[in-house]
């Protein structure tokens, strides 16, 4: 079912807080829960770290996952005779964190399962096969690209261009074969 631009835009503005919430909740452990409440700064860490997970991937995956889940809540509401207006009110109140809804303990274990699933070595793994595959393309690719200008007296006299190009390149190609492995890797672990 589709809403208006203003209900959709209330939507995503609700589920970019409120995936966060939940994010932020499934992925403190006990000691940091302690600290959390013993020192009040709950705020300031908060603030600080909603910056990153704004931005990442997973951040960007648990607010589509809210507002597909709030969507579709909100139509099974409308159909049952509700405005767009009372729906999404109903809505952002059940899948509040903390709310104690049945949906709201549905969004949490989701999150709590993806978050517990995820293997800190695949992404260890994937980010050395970027860094390496991209050390090799830049130093491939300059060695080639020097050897090819000239070598060293050319490099001298303009012959860099050569090499440059070649680090560029090599830049590309290491980057592509790290996306490559990257998607090797995710393939495997989804088996």
């Amino acid at each position: 079912m589709s809403f208006n631009r203003e209900t959709e835009e209330r939507i995503q503005r609700f589920a970019q807080v409120q995936s966060q919430n939940y994010l932020e909740e499934a992925e403190m452990t006990y000691l940091e829960k302690l600290r959390r409440k013993s020192y009040q700064t709950k705020d300031k860490i908060t603030r600080k770290a909603s910056r990153f997970k704004r931005r990442s991937d997973i951040g960007l995956d648990a607010q589509n996952d809210m507002v597909l889940y709030m969507s579709d809540f909100m139509a099974d509401l409308v159909s049952q005779g509700l405005s767009e207006q009372e729906a999404f009110e109903k809505a952002s109140e059940a899948l509040k964190l903390g709310s104690g809804s049945e949906q709201s303990a549905y969004m949490d274990e989701r999150l709590r399962q993806y978050i517990e699933s995820r293997d800190p070595a695949e992404q260890e793994t994937i980010g050395g096969f970027f860094g390496g595959f991209t050390l090799i393309g830049l130093t491939l690719g300059g060695l080639i690209g020097f050897l090819c200008g000239g070598g060293r007296t050319a490099f001298l006299s303009g012959g860099w261009i050569d090499t440059l190009i070649g680090v560029g390149v090599g830049l590309l190609i290491g980057t592509g074969l790290g996306l490559i492995a990257q998607g090797l890797i995710t393939l495997k672990n989804r088996k």
